[in-house]
């Protein structure tokens, strides 16, 4: 809109330059008028006083408010199409208990090196599974990093004298050489169990696609307890059925459990005699208001991705200029949350009521 505008005065410019040519020119037969006025007109600092000295402040105090006075239309994202999940494969470990991801660091590349170094400073040798398997193949790396210390990266220096690298402990130090290094990186999360495609038991989540994409987030209110609850809708809870993209309600049903909103033997159909009152939909780029602290923010709804983490939610600016990073919102004890429907002009409507849906947008 602000470049239409420049590019509208600009034309507004030459017109008023042409039109003063008219006084001292015949543009028929291209004699000249007025010799005088021609010299005063055809000046370089009589056009730059036309075209922009005279009218640049006008020009810039309209633009500026225009700017101020903009709409903008943000169309929210509902697709139901999009990619499942993260891509990345990982391996899974179970330790105390739990299912962790196998992540690997490069010992060879800067980053590598460096989260190798921190996490050793930091006293997390037991989440390398060399530390936890291998102790002697542990031991001679430790010795390297000793011995080489003051490089940049202690084995690509080892290498660099000795010709030799760090191996696989073995009697007669033949073993194969080790560039990577795997680690337990955080427990398993929301993922895709596709351990029966590589010879696992199905179920056993060996081997997993992590990182579901959020599709939608359900907003409900409790009015005995006068507090609001979110839950996360995942794109895998989506299933296609008849010609049509719905609700796949048993995995709307673990997310209610996984949100403590109902028991493992109750469902949504439940939800009302419990209390709880579905409020709104919220998806992908929907102008979400909420009350924080006594303060109410506008911002864009991006996705909530965090189950274990009670009414958290991800939001973005309005303005992009201002788009630094996502921000992380709690919004536990927040007293009121409504959404902000816009038009094709932009023009605002709130909204704090809408009806549930299983069928979604296939749009």
């Amino acid at each position: 809109a602000v470049d239409a505008m420049l590019m509208c005065y600009s034309q507004m410019g030459f017109d008023a330059y042409h039109a003063r040519q008219k006084e001292i020119i015949d543009f028929e037969t291209g004699e000249i008028l007025d010799e005088n006025k021609w010299n005063q007109i055809m000046s370089d600092k009589a056009y730059d006083e036309l075209m922009y000295q005279n009218q640049w402040m006008r020009i810039r105090a309209n633009i500026q408010k225009a700017e101020k006075e903009v709409k903008y239309w943000h169309k929210r994202d509902s697709k139901p199409t999009r990619g499942l999940c993260n891509q990345t494969i990982r391996g899974t470990r179970e330790k105390d208990g739990a299912t962790m991801k196998v992540n690997k660091l490069n010992i060879y590349e800067p980053s590598g090196w460096a989260k190798l170094k921190k996490m050793i400073e930091q006293g997390k040798q037991e989440r390398f599974l060399m530390y936890l398997h291998d102790r002697k193949t542990w031991d001679d790396m430790l010795r390297i990093i000793e011995e080489y210390q003051d490089a940049a990266n202690p084995f690509v220096e080892y290498e660099k004298e000795t010709g030799d690298y760090l191996r696989k402990y073995a009697k007669k130090h033949n073993g194969p050489r080790i560039r990577q290094l795997k680690y337990l990186d955080g427990e398993v999360g929301s993922c895709i169990d596709i351990s029966h495609k590589y010879g696992h038991e199905q179920g056993s989540r060996k081997v997993i696609l992590e990182s579901l994409n959020p599709y939608r987030m359900d907003v409900y209110y409790h009015a005995g307890k006068k507090a609001y609850f979110f839950v996360g809708v995942k794109y895998a809870d989506l299933k296609f059925e008849k010609g049509r993209y719905i609700l796949n309600e048993e995995a709307y049903q673990r997310a209610l459990v996984s949100e403590k909103l109902i028991a493992a033997s109750q469902n949504r159909f439940d939800l009302e005699e419990l209390g709880y009152r579905f409020v709104l939909s919220f998806y992908r780029n929907e102008i979400i208001e909420y009350e924080k602290d006594g303060e109410y923010y506008t911002e864009r709804f991006l996705s909530r991705t965090m189950p274990k983490q009670k009414n958290y939610i991800e939001t973005k600016p309005m303005d992009a200029p201002k788009f630094a990073k996502q921000h992380l919102v709690g919004l536990q004890k927040t007293k009121s949350v409504k959404k902000i429907r816009l038009d094709i002009l932009g023009n605002r409507f709130y909204c704090s009521q809408e009806k549930f849906i299983l069928e979604v947008d296939a749009v």
